[in-house]
């Protein structure tokens, strides 16, 4: 049974909808953390002394702490799985969002908000990878759009702790409350939410995977066939993203984990250093050495220098996997995309307090009318709801950036005085909100699943990229006309809108799990040789009878069993005819160009 078969029948239930209030918090998190700082810079201005410049730096800030953070934790969400990496990445958004509290000059606010968008760049890659592998194809469209919708929430709780707390409480008391979302979401995501049952299956560990499903099933009252397999295969494009950069030792060396370790051999030497994972199934262990058990121990800076290196080489490997064919067209068109989303919206929306200042409003009413702009995000978002899936994800990101272009300039030539520029703002809110809901998934859903938290990491990245200089030089704009960064920003949301239209459309289609044929045709195949659990115990899990292989207990029966598995470069080692299968492997990876 294919895992797109398992999630049919598991059904859409509770189960969906506890993954959905979990991971909607982790979203309404970021979008608190990040539309605070508008709000913020405004009401710090006085203590702080801040000019537009300095507000400027202070709201970039942050978008350089996402930059770092989309990079490092869209890698480790597809290395060390999507639950652990997104409850770090919320802890560290609520540890140094609650810090800034205590900043006593502007130097150390801008440090304690980039270390907070440490954490609000690692999440949002990661909860939309997690929340779209939960779900089967008929239904993945709604949950997702529901789960980009959550930013809606966050921004009203944003801007009514702006209007209700700051002028009475203070800028401090603001940011300390501004951090609860994210703590709370943590706590919840680890108390409540398993691993990805995708993940796990693509990662070699279909035990698990069928225990995930098994309790999803529970949840929703449905039932899986008596005798469901999840697949459990060795993916090559794990290998091809770890060969690629791996560290080459001989028979004096240290020796392998996977299948012994001959002279001239190359394999990644991190699994045999890693901790493994606990034993999910029966191995059976002849000939060469067994996981992670049979390295020797490192010295403590080696060990780390070897980590550090096999970091930096995965997401080299990564990243020319994601700019190279067949990924490359999609990562072009999608990182123009999110320049113009990105760098259109910040550019409008964070100084949307500091537009109606100028034109004449109250400080009170500042954050009334921010509120109201937050406000209008509830029509543009029950309108991505039902378009993603009747319209499209790629043309309903299409006109709605298209759209939120007509608005910035609208905003812009609105008079100064009336009703005019906060009605301009609420529309472009609420057109963009179904850009960003329909960018966001569509994002995900393209890149295959040994590469989905890398690739929207990567995405996510460009786009802060984005957003820190725009957001920068709006501060220096708004000093030579006011309606000069809402012009930069209807440049840029039409260029994104231009390159949605060169993407395929994933709406109701099966997620990808590898960017390799040769996974592809396996898959095709999966009732063969495939370890999971059904409902009367294991099932075909775990074990390995090759002579020369080193079993583990994660499933990689497709190829004999695996060893390794586990450490920082997430393929691991193989055992059986995987050993045989090395060199024209590695022979295979460089032919493909990846």
């Amino acid at each position: 049974m294919s895992l797109e078969d398992a999630l049919s029948h598991v059904g859409t239930g509770p189960f969906q909808w506890m993954v959905l209030f979990v991971c909607g918090l982790a979203n309404a998190a970021d979008a608190v953390e990040i539309l605070s700082v508008g709000l913020l810079g405004t009401a710090a201005e006085t203590e702080l002394n801040l000019t537009p410049q300095r507000t400027g730096a202070l709201n970039a800030c942050i978008f350089v702490g996402m930059f770092l953070g989309g990079l490092l934790w869209g890698l480790i969400g597809d290395v060390v799985g999507r639950k652990r990496s997104l409850v770090v990445a919320l802890a560290i958004n609520g540890v140094f969002g609650a810090l800034s509290a205590a900043a006593t000059s502007l130097g150390q606010l801008m440090v304690l908000r980039l270390l907070a968008g440490l954490g609000v760049g690692g999440s949002m890659p990661v909860v939309f990878a997690l929340m779209s592998e939960f779900c089967p194809p008929n239904s993945r469209g709604k949950f997702m759009a529901m789960l980009a919708s959550f930013w809606m929430v966050g921004s009203l709780y944003s801007a009514s702790l702006g209007w209700l707390v700051i002028p009475r409480l203070g800028w401090r008391a603001f940011v300390l409350v501004a951090a609860l979302p994210a703590a709370t979401a943590a706590a919840l995501l680890a108390a409540l939410v398993p691993e990805s049952p995708r993940y796990l299956s693509v990662m070699g560990r279909g035990r698990e995977a069928g225990q995930v499903l098994l309790r999803a099933a529970r949840m929703n009252g449905t039932q899986l066939p008596e005798d469901f397999i999840i697949p459990s295969f060795h993916h090559r494009d794990q290998d091809i993203l770890t060969h690629k950069t791996s560290f080459t030792t001989d028979a004096a060396g240290h020796p392998h984990a996977a299948g012994g370790a001959g002279a001239g051999d190359t394999e990644s030497l991190l699994p045999a250093y890693a901790p493994a994972p606990a034993a999910s199934g029966a191995s059976s262990i002849s000939g060469g050495a067994a996981g992670a058990a049979a390295g020797p121990a490192l010295p403590a800076g080696r060990r780390l220098r070897l980590w550090l290196g096999a970091a930096l080489g995965r997401a080299w490997g990564v990243l020319t996997a994601l700019l190279s064919p067949p990924l490359r067209g999609q990562t072009l068109a999608l990182g123009v995309g999110w320049i113009g989303l990105c760098g259109g919206w910040y550019c409008t929306v964070l100084w949307v307090p500091r537009y109606f200042e100028e034109r004449g409003a109250s400080g009170g009413s500042v954050y009334g009318q921010t509120f109201a702009v937050a406000l209008a995000n509830l029509p543009g978002n029950l309108a991505s709801i039902y378009l993603v899936d009747r319209l499209g994800r790629r043309l309903t990101a299409c006109a709605c950036m298209a759209a939120a272009c007509l608005c910035a300039l609208a905003f812009a030539a609105a008079p100064a005085s009336g009703p005019w520029p906060l009605l301009a703002a609420c529309v472009f809110n609420g057109v963009s909100v179904g850009g960003w809901n329909s960018l966001d998934m569509i994002s995900a859903e393209l890149y295959p699943t040994s590469l989905r938290s890398s690739g929207f990491g990567l995405l996510n990245a460009v786009g802060r990229v984005s957003s820190f200089v725009t957001t920068y030089a709006a501060g220096a704009l708004l000093d030579v006309a006011l309606w000069a960064p809402l012009v930069v920003a209807a440049v840029l949301l039409a260029a994104g809108s231009g390159a949605m239209l060169s993407l395929p459309e994933p709406a109701g289609k099966p997620l990808e799990d590898s960017f390799c044929d040769e996974d592809k045709e396996q898959e095709a195949h999966s009732g063969h040789g495939a370890g999971g659990l059904g409902r009367g115990g294991l099932a075909a899990s775990g074990a390995s009878s090759d002579d020369d292989g080193a079993g583990s207990g994660n499933d990689r029966s497709a190829h004999g069993g695996g060893a390794g598995g586990g450490g920082l470069l997430g393929g691991g080692g193989g055992g059986g005819r995987r050993s045989a299968e090395k060199v024209g492997l590695l022979a295979a990876a460089k032919g493909q160009r990846l």
